[in-house]
C-alpha cells in the first residue's frame, strides 16, 4: 500500500510487516503491531523512531552510498570553485570586467595539489570525497569510529574521534560527512575552526548542527577561514537575513549535493534486493544500529 499523508499512513502500516519510508513517525510505529524491518529511503535515520524501533527488535536499513558519488562530485567542485576563485571569474565575466591582476596578487588562488584535507566522518559520502581528492594529490584524513578497519589506499590516515583535534590542526581543507547524532552536534566549534589553517575552506554536506554556525560566520568575517561550502545548515531553509547569503567567500547550496536523476531508481534497486533477502531470512545490506544512530 502506498501512503501520502500521516492519516493514510497510520492505517496502511496497521497490517505491515515491512515498510519503506521516508520518516516514520512513534505514533505510526505504534500503529503496527505486524511490523518487522523498516527501511529508509535516506542514508539519514533521525527521523525514524530508533530506540523503539530497537526496543522491539524490528530491523532497520537505509540507503547510504547511493547518494555518495554526487555528493563527494559536489564537495570537490565546491572546493576547486573556491581554491581556484572560479566564483570571482564568473561574476566579472558577467559585467565584462578582466580581471587577471585581481586574481594573482596575493595568495589567492591557490592549487589543492599537497594540501591536506581532513574528513569527518569516513563512511560511503567520507570515502567517496576522499577517493577524488587522492586523484588530485591532496593528502587526505578520515575520522571515524571504527579505526580498525583496513584503511583504503587512497588515504594517508585513518584516526578516531579522540584525535579530531590533533588532525584539524595544520589542515587545509574540512569536510563534514559525519551522521548527526548527538556525539556531532556542536562538535565544530569556534576553537576546533581556530586549529585550521589560515585560509582553510570548509565544506559541509552532513547536517547544519554539526558546525557551530556562528562560530564559523565569525571566522569567515576575521578571515581566518578562506570559504565555506554549505549544503546544509542549522535552520533550513536559510534565513534570507542570514549575512552568509552576501559573504563572497561562501556558495550556499539548498541541500540538494546528493540530488541526481536516476537517485530513486537505485533506492528502489536496493530496497527489492533487500526484500529478496528478507523473504528469504538473508542478511540484509544497509543494516542500522539503532544504539549508535546510523
Amino acid at each position: 500500500m502506498h501512503a501520502v499523508t500521516d492519516a493514510e499512513a497510520i492505517s496502511a502500516i496497521e497490517s505491515a510487516d515491512v515498510a519503506l519510508a521516508s520518516r516514520l513517525s512513534s505514533s505510526m510505529a505504534e500503529h503496527a503491531p505486524r511490523l518487522r524491518w523498516v527501511h529508509s529511503t535516506a542514508a539519514a535515520v533521525g527521523i525514524l523512531p530508533l530506540n523503539e524501533l530497537a526496543a522491539r527488535g524490528i530491523l532497520v536499513t537505509n540507503s547510504r552510498g547511493i547518494q555518495a558519488p554526487a555528493m563527494a562530485e559536489f564537495v570537490i567542485g565546491g572546493l576547486l570553485v573556491l581554491a581556484r576563485r572560479f566564483h570571482l571569474m564568473l561574476a566579472a565575466q558577467r559585467e565584462r570586467r578582466w580581471v587577471q591582476n585581481e586574481l594573482t596578487r596575493d595568495v589567492w588562488p591557490w592549487s589543492v595539489l599537497g594540501r591536506r584535507m581532513t574528513i569527518v566522518g569516513f563512511g560511503t559520502t567520507g570515502q567517496e570525497v576522499a577517493r577524488r581528492a587522492h586523484a588530485f594529490g591532496m593528502r587526505v584524513i578520515g575520522i571515524r569510529r571504527r579505526v580498525n578497519q583496513p584503511k583504503p589506499e587512497f588515504v594517508d590516515r585513518i584516526a578516531g574521534p579522540g584525535e579530531l583535534d590533533e588532525v584539524l590542526q595544520g589542515c587545509d581543507v574540512l569536510v563534514i560527512a559525519a551522521p548527526f547524532i548527538a556525539e556531532t552536534d556542536g562538535l565544530i566549534g569556534s576553537e576546533r575552526l581556530a586549529l585550521l589553517n589560515p585560509g582553510a575552506i570548509v565544506i559541509n554536506v552532513a547536517r547544519g548542527q554539526i558546525i557551530d554556525e556562528a562560530a564559523l560566520i565569525a571566522a569567515l568575517e576575521k578571515g581566518h577561514l578562506g570559504g565555506a561550502v554549505l549544503d546544509v545548515f542549522r535552520h533550513e531553509p536559510l534565513d534570507p537575513a542570514s549575512v552568509l547569503w552576501a559573504m563572497p567567500n561562501v556558495i550556499i547550496s539548498p541541500h540538494v549535493s546528493g540530488v541526481r536523476p536516476d537517485h530513486w531508481d537505485e533506492v528502489i534497486d536496493l530496497f527489492s534486493e533487500n526484500l529478496r533477502r528478507f523473504q528469504r531470512g538473508d542478511p540484509l545490506l544497509n543494516p542500522v544500529d539503532g544504539h549508535a544512530g546510523y
